[in-house]
């Protein structure tokens, strides 16, 4: 038996702990710079918050992109960091009100790319479905593929209850919109709400979350509609006498 220092083994052992000690390196500065780009959001939020006019000047937007295209040259195969990219840009967007038509529709194709990486990379990932099916709202893009997203995340998390909210929160002020099947979606987030089994102050909180949503868009006929009849009764749906 060969040894560990013989040259047939020692020259790929030498050759993989090399590519290990590179994409550590890598890893690690983009860990790093990811750090400091998520430092400089904050900060501007908090000003933001302090001044409602304040607004951060185009070199220090370009700064912070920069950053960020270097997290994603050193690891463009990570989908949480297009995730931030995605975020960051549409936090710029969302607050620079000096932009011309033509830069917001580039940041919006920008952003929506950026969340469809993300989902390339991480397809089983139900949060990344769930926030890109908020930023095609936030766009007014209720199409196929706000559809597909909005589905998609329940379909991955089903009990995630960020992914709950957001169906919630979505579907019904987007009811109307929605074909059946995705009614039949947001319904089933409503049911999963109020039939939330944590504990009994979560418990409540939930379904007071859900009922409080389907009350304010006066869907509390429509939602019951699709129901199973446990999720009627403790919906106090029309259709059944309260629990």
């Amino acid at each position: 038996m060969m040894s560990i220092s013989h040259p047939v083994i020692r020259f790929p052992l030498i050759l993989l702990l090399l590519a290990f000690a590179w994409w550590a390196s890598k890893t690690g500065l983009a860990g790093l710079y990811s750090f400091q780009a998520n430092s400089y959001l904050e900060l501007w939020q908090h000003q933001r918050m302090t001044n409602p006019q304040y607004t951060i000047t185009d070199s220090q937007y370009q700064e912070l992109r920069q950053k960020h295209q270097q997290i994603l040259s050193f690891t463009h195969y990570n989908g949480d960091f297009w995730t931030s990219f995605a975020q960051m840009q549409f936090w710029y967007l969302y607050n620079t009100p000096q932009l011309t038509l033509k830069q917001q529709l580039q940041f919006k194709d920008n952003i929506l790319s950026a969340y469809r990486t993300a989902i390339s990379l991480r397809p089983t990932w139900p949060y990344t479905f769930a926030d890109f099916a908020v930023a095609k709202a936030n766009f007014g893009e209720y199409d196929a593929e706000f559809i597909e997203a909005l589905n998609k995340a329940n379909q991955l998390g089903a009990r995630e209850s960020y992914v709950i909210h957001t169906t919630l929160e979505l579907g019904l002020a987007t009811w109307d919109k929605l074909p059946i099947s995705s009614q039949k979606v947001v319904a089933n987030a409503v049911e999963r709400s109020v039939t939330w089994q944590l504990n009994d102050r979560l418990n409540q909180k939930e379904r007071i979350f859900a009922l409080s949503l389907v009350g304010y868009y006066q869907k509390l006929t429509d939602v019951c509609a699709l129901m199973t009849t446990v999720g009627q009764q403790k919906s106090n749906c029309p259709t059944t006498k309260p629990s």
